[in-house]
């Protein structure tokens, strides 16, 4: 989404994007260091952007960039650094141009069927294992009419599906208003067209019930689905990484879900191998994982985080990080063939994506995949009905 706003400012400025970085007279890189892979996967992009391209510049922003520019340096000697803070107006910046700050607004998602808008930025939560509050400490919401004005241009331009993003989407709130995430979406809910709203990432206590009111009142302009950061399903763990819920809350906010929008898709993060994470502790995640019968899950491998709390404790054998890893890998196999399987039969309106030898692959309000026999136009919602289900998605018939 920032690299879209981004691309969209250099084209208002005149220029046009290359087709690969060897090509180019600027390379922008907007990192992220979430991870330690994810250090390494950026250093070498860099190393070998520098080394095929010599002669162009280089400009290296996000959150790598802002937490350890020593490493970007050494990566690519000769590339001008941009804080988190500073990247929005990197455009402007480089080309000697003054613009004001529009919170990374976007006109159109290049490439892609559904559009991206960021609402929110920063978090001020303080989880031992993360360090997205040292690199984005400062919490900020795009105004209340300025998303609503950018809602209405994405569907103006033929995007009938719109993700809302943020570092916390639920604590947006607009400075000018005082409005709510609950406010926000009662607003663009009520917006006229054909499309639907979804949202990234949102914290299963910012789920507030005026925020559930609102959606579940938008009716089929909201998708029915979620993604709610779990992390660990133990709540000893739970309490060493400093999370803000236990495993009976967490299982109380899905459940009040499922009884809201009935057949909701949700999904979670969860980390394998925190280093407090005992045997026990990992075999009760698994349990309650199972238990609250997840649409799905993310997973991730601990990875110690320079600046942390977790980055001070003594990690886990890397062969035990991974057996559970696996193991969770494969419970998430699981709980997406039990979910598609559960679409059997059912009608639902999916968004269509891409055509791929001679099949169409689609989206469906819940996050599953359906595919199609034959091409459909991209970008369009349509109903349909699921003739089949395999290995985690769906197999559907246009209704």
């Amino acid at each position: 989404m920032e690299t879209e706003s981004l691309r969209e400012k250099f084209a208002a400025l005149g220029h046009s994007a290359a087709d690969a970085p060897e090509d180019a007279d600027l390379v922008v890189v907007n990192t992220c260091s979430v991870t330690e892979k994810a250090d390494r996967d950026c250093v070498a992009f860099l190393r070998r952007t520098a080394a095929a391209n010599p002669k162009a510049a280089i400009a290296v922003t996000g959150c790598l960039a802002t937490l350890e520019p020593a490493k970007i340096l050494a990566a690519a000697p000769g590339a001008t650094l941009f804080t988190n803070k500073e990247k929005e107006n990197i455009p402007a910046q480089l080309c000697g141009t003054a613009a004001p700050g529009d919170f990374f607004s976007v006109t159109r998602s290049h490439g892609k069927a559904r559009a991206f808008m960021i609402v929110q930025d920063g978090c001020n939560l303080k989880c031992a294992y993360c360090l997205v509050n040292l690199a984005r400490s400062e919490l900020r919401s795009k105004p209340l009419e300025a998303a609503v004005a950018e809602v209405k241009k994405l569907v103006a331009a033929g995007f009938a599906e719109v993700v809302l993003c943020g570092t916390r989407l639920g604590i947006y709130n607009c400075k000018r208003t005082g409005a709510t995430l609950a406010g926000l979406m009662a607003r663009l809910t009520s917006l006229e067209g054909n499309f639907r709203l979804r949202f990234s990432s949102i914290e299963s206590e910012e789920l507030t019930p005026e925020l559930l009111k609102v959606l579940k009142a938008a009716g089929p302009k909201f998708c029915g689905y979620f993604h709610l950061p779990l992390q660990a399903g133990s709540d000893r763990v739970l309490n060493a990484m400093g999370r803000l819920y236990d495993t009976a809350r967490y299982k109380a906010k899905v459940e009040e879900l499922r009884h809201i929008f009935p057949g909701v898709g949700i999904y979670a993060d969860i980390i394998a191998g925190y280093p407090t994470e005992t045997e026990e502790d990992f075999e009760r995640a698994l349990e309650f994982v199972r238990d609250c019968a997840l649409s799905g899950l993310h997973v991730f491998s601990f990875s110690a985080r320079p600046g942390t709390r977790a980055a001070a404790l003594r990690a886990l054998p890397q062969r035990t990080v991974a057996a559970r890893s696996a193991a969770l890998r494969a419970l998430d196999g699981e709980l997406r063939a039990a979910y598609a399987a559960s679409m059997l039969g059912k009608e639902t309106t999916v968004l269509a994506l891409k055509n791929k030898e001679g099949r169409a692959l689609a989206l469906a309000s819940n996050f599953v995949n359906v595919e199609f026999c034959g091409p459909l136009k991209p970008g369009t919602l349509l109903r349909c009905r699921v003739t089949a289900a395999r290995a985690g998605s769906c197999l559907a018939e246009v209704l």
